[in-house]
């Protein structure tokens, strides 16, 4: 579930970006084209084959469309996956590290209480 939630929100902010990005790249040209088109629309009547070559346009833009927010929803969740692959290798390094840190005092504590037995026992041994 977890990971369906995380593709829908990758999802969306790929459709987000492309869409921004679009929308900021061809704002000009599509005000153009609107204009040019409202203009023919009101001046002639459309027949069938304008139509169709609108609706085929249209269908090729937003295939496109679709076809780029999917590429950027993967883009996006190969990078996600790479840094939390990055994050887990550090923090593992981490804890390794710690872990071996944690070995070396505790060897360094076991040798010190040797050591302390030993100096005990050579105290007793002199007071004999």
């Amino acid at each position: 579930m977890l990971k369906d939630l995380a593709k829908v929100i990758l999802t969306a902010k790929a459709a987000v970006d492309v869409i921004k990005e679009k929308l900021e790249s061809k704002a000009c040209d599509l005000v153009i084209q609107v204009n040019n088109f409202r203009d023919k629309v009101q001046n002639k009547p459309l027949d069938e084959t304008i139509q169709s070559k609108l609706k085929e346009k249209a269908k090729e833009e937003l295939f496109q469309l679709i076809n780029e927010i999917t590429h950027r929803a993967q883009i996006n969740e190969l990078q996600i996956k790479g840094f939390i692959k990055d994050k887990l290798t550090e923090l593992t390094n981490n804890s390794l590290l710690d872990s071996m840190e944690l070995n070396d005092i505790r060897a360094e504590i076991a040798t010190l209480r040797a050591e302390v037995a030993d100096l005990k026992a050579q105290m007793s041994l002199q007071k004999r």
